[in-house]
């Protein structure tokens, strides 16, 4: 089943493809994490026994140029492959070069995680040419919790702790050298502000020389923060430009695309039926409150902003929408919003909707081409493409 947007008809649709995966193991959790640069697609399945229970294994996908068809051009596991990797669990595509983590569930506090670097070689076959890892005396908690790939530039952070307010957590900037083909670290992210405004770390996205870490107080049932950091022209140094307060959620969600920043609170809003907001960089370098999404018709408890993808003007959003008569939402969909070029106005233009509980689970988009994730330990994985209008 596929649903659209009032007053819109599947031949108003662009394609819609459910890759192909070749393992159809219950629990999988194929789709777990998506990304795309436009031109490939890089689809996670941290669940899958390549070399032992839930070791993991991440899948490049590409487009026939002639057929138009989307075809699986690599399967990648890391060189160390072991029992209860869980790589996969969140990755990174830019051109070229890939970026998966090997990550334990998120309360974890073991400090075996490492994020692994592929490359495409002159063959078109896809190696593994770095793994970086954390600092085993840093109390951090869990490594690559969250992983971002921008050309040369990696962002990878740390849990802290999620079940109190022992430390906090962190942020790493990676770099490619070229002529050595090593990845340094060169930056360390903190706050220092111990669990005030959340707990530091768990999720980051990084656009350029811009980065933006989430800071979750989990448990506590009380709102986060976001903090927003900017690498210095001519020193190279990071430096925190902005702190966003008041971020309502269990795991904040987020995407940042240049001079925007779209935040997910799936806690949030009127009755708890969740929201986004999209913040603006303005002239002075201040992030400000631009936009608030909600969706046409919301629910209680709806779910909305588990998941956001942003890219120009066009985002996509996660939430539940049919509840049909029962107690529980039954039915995951992704909305789309789109900014009108001469308006400039947002506004709710379709739902992405396969009829499944799971869907949704990771989205990411460029342009008009959406990959979306269907994952859970009740279903066989998936992994659609989309075209956007």
């Amino acid at each position: 089943m596929i649903l659209f947007g009032a007053g819109i008809t599947p031949s108003a649709w662009a394609q819609i493809t459910n890759l192909n995966h070749p393992d159809t193991t219950t629990g999988n959790f194929f789709g777990i994490s998506v990304a795309t640069d436009g031109r490939r697609v890089l689809v996670g399945a941290s669940a899958e026994n390549v070399c032992g229970a839930n070791s993991g294994a991440a899948y490049i996908y590409e487009q026939n140029p002639e057929s138009g068809a989307w075809q699986e051009a690599a399967r990648l596991t890391p060189s160390d492959c072991a029992e209860g990797d869980f790589f996969g669990r969140t990755l990174s595509l830019s051109g070229d070069r890939a970026l998966v983590a090997a990550a334990e569930y998120f309360f974890a506090t073991a400090n075996s995680n490492a994020a692994y670097i592929f490359e495409r070689d002159s063959t078109g076959a896809w190696v593994e040419t770095a793994k970086l890892v954390g600092d085993p005396k840093a109390e951090e908690g869990a490594f690559a919790t969250s992983v971002a790939l921008d050309g040369g530039r990696a962002l990878i952070t740390t849990s802290g702790d999620p079940t109190g307010s022992r430390y906090e957590g962190a942020a790493y900037i990676y770099e490619h050298d070229s002529t050595t083909g090593a990845w340094n670290r060169t930056a360390r992210l903190s706050v220092g502000d111990g669990a005030r405004h959340g707990n530091f770390g768990g999720v980051g996205v990084l656009d350029g020389d811009r980065a933006a870490v989430a800071s979750s107080t989990y448990f506590k049932n009380q709102p986060g923060s976001i903090y927003l950091f900017e690498r210095q022209p001519g020193t190279g140094a990071w430096r925190q430009v902005e702190r966003i307060d008041g971020i309502d959620d269990l795991f904040i969600t987020m995407d940042l695309d240049g001079d925007q920043l779209l935040v997910g609170e799936s806690r949030g809003g009127r009755k708890k039926a969740g929201m986004a907001t999209l913040f603006q960089r303005n002239a002075d370098g201040r992030w400000k409150e631009a936009e608030v999404f909600r969706p046409r018709f919301p629910y209680e408890f709806g779910a909305f902003g588990t998941q956001v993808s942003l890219h120009g003007d066009r985002a996509l959003i996660v939430g539940f929408d049919e509840q049909l008569g029962f107690d529980f939402n039954i039915d995951r969909v992704v909305y789309m919003f789109h900014r009108d070029a001469e308006t400039r106005q947002w506004r709710q233009e379709r739902i992405i909707d396969v009829g499944e509980v799971a869907f949704g689970a990771s989205v990411a988009h460029v342009g008009t081409m959406a990959v979306i994730g269907q994952a859970s330990e009740n279903t066989v994985g998936a992994a659609y493409i989309v075209r956007l209008p």
